[in-house]
């Protein structure tokens, strides 16, 4: 006789969730030392200097968490707004219109980094929601928003008849007091001020099993759940937490992430270790990711310094500007001679001129000759990112 699978949910000790301590140490340990460096570095930057890379952050962010769920989000609209609400300069960047779920995305991922003392509840959660959904419909099907979901929601795969259930969430009735009690776990577990605060981020990992365990609304709980942990690596990191993007990281490794999230789902007991191990390792690597971001920041502080006692033209300047604001993963291929015409608006001798002025003035690296000829900011590492990886086009 076949044997009936009970999720985690189903449990009569649920949702009371238990790790291993002991077993979970030595990848707590190198998180926390992953995040040591952060804070560290952060610090010596200050909040100004972050400012670039939490947009960069951000906008990372906001399109992985929506590749994750199949959507791809046009990346200079999701940049030049995110420029926005930092105060951040926009001058030659898009404004497109109709892009009401890449504002709505943002609202969502800024209140979630920026907002981290304010505690999470049911209403904040629904305005989330909202924020996702400004339309009411999800693709071409139209959805409940902005309120708990009143329908069982399962998670398939396959074609109809042939699918297979991957997760089947709790059912609606009861919902509400499982929400209940998953806010007032996060809020007392808050690290900092919390009534029974615990490890952050041992507390992220779980906050985000036990949310999308519970799938409280009828779509968008993925993009929702990722918020959430962003929110306590926030409440965890403080500012610096808002330039580790997780969603990268799950996005590098989403079929994994798949696996290991229904695996803890169909658990037969409330030992989720293998989930919080897992999850440990993912922020250990993302952390790692936003110390070269830092490191790369620094760098483009020292250039930038270099660059105010040259005197440059204003195509100079404006290209100048460009491949800095664009970072060590801008431009496809480089600066051309063709790309800085096309900016600064001049002839092709001209451009150039401009743009071996410029190497001779040790602010550009030249790669390649003749029509290959590419230019790099002369930061160190720039050259070499840009050249293995994709770029916005001009």
């Amino acid at each position: 006789m076949k044997s009936y699978q009970r999720w985690i949910w189903e449990l009569p000790e649920w949702p009371s969730l238990v790790f291993d301590a002991h077993r979970i140490q030595p990848l707590l340990a190198a998180a926390k030392k992953s995040q040591g460096l952060i804070l560290g570095k952060a610090e010596m930057i200050g909040l100004e200097g972050l400012q670039t890379h939490i947009r960069d952050s951000l906008t990372q962010e906001a399109l992985t968490t929506s590749a994750i769920e199949g959507e791809k989000l046009d990346p200079e609209s999701v940049r030049s707004s995110i420029a926005r609400r930092l105060g951040l300069d926009t001058s030659g960047a898009p404004i497109r219109e109709g892009q009401r779920n890449i504002e709505g995305l943002i609202d969502v991922l800024q209140d979630a980094t920026l907002h981290t003392d304010a505690p999470l509840t049911l209403e904040r959660l629904c305005n989330w929601h909202g924020a996702l959904f400004p339309t009411g419909f999800s693709g071409m099907q139209r959805i409940d928003v902005g309120v708990l979901r009143a329908v069982p929601m399962e998670i398939v795969s396959g074609a109809v008849g042939h699918h297979k259930v991957h997760y089947a969430a709790p059912y609606p009735e009861g919902l509400a007091a499982q929400v209940d009690a998953f806010l007032t776990w996060f809020n007392q577990t808050n690290p900092n001020t919390g009534s029974r605060p615990m490890e952050g981020l041992v507390r992220a990992s779980l906050s985000h099993l036990w949310f999308e365990t519970l799938h409280p609304f009828d779509d968008g709980n993925g993009r929702i759940g990722r918020a959430i942990l962003q929110l306590a690596l926030g409440q965890d990191m403080g500012q610096a937490g808002r330039i580790v993007t997780l969603s990268r990281q799950i996005e590098s490794c989403k079929d994994q992430y798949y696996s290991e999230l229904e695996r803890a789902q169909r658990s037969k007991s409330m030992d989720v270790t293998a989930w919080v191990e897992w999850m440990l390792l993912q922020i250990s690597q993302a952390s790692e990711f936003a110390s070269r971001t830092i490191d790369s920041a620094v760098q483009r502080i020292k250039f930038q310094a270099i660059m105010a006692t040259v005197a440059l033209n204003e195509r100079q300047q404006k290209t100048m500007k460009k491949l800095l604001d664009a970072g060590p993963k801008g431009y496809i291929g480089g600066m051309t001679t063709r790309k800085h015409e096309q900016i600064a608006q001049t002839s092709t001798p001209t451009a150039a001129r401009d743009l071996i002025q410029l190497e001779q003035l040790g602010l550009l690296k030249r790669q390649g000759e003749g029509r290959s000829t590419r230019y790099y900011p002369a930061i160190e590492g720039w050259a070499e990112l840009l050249g293995r990886s994709r770029r916005t086009k001009i």
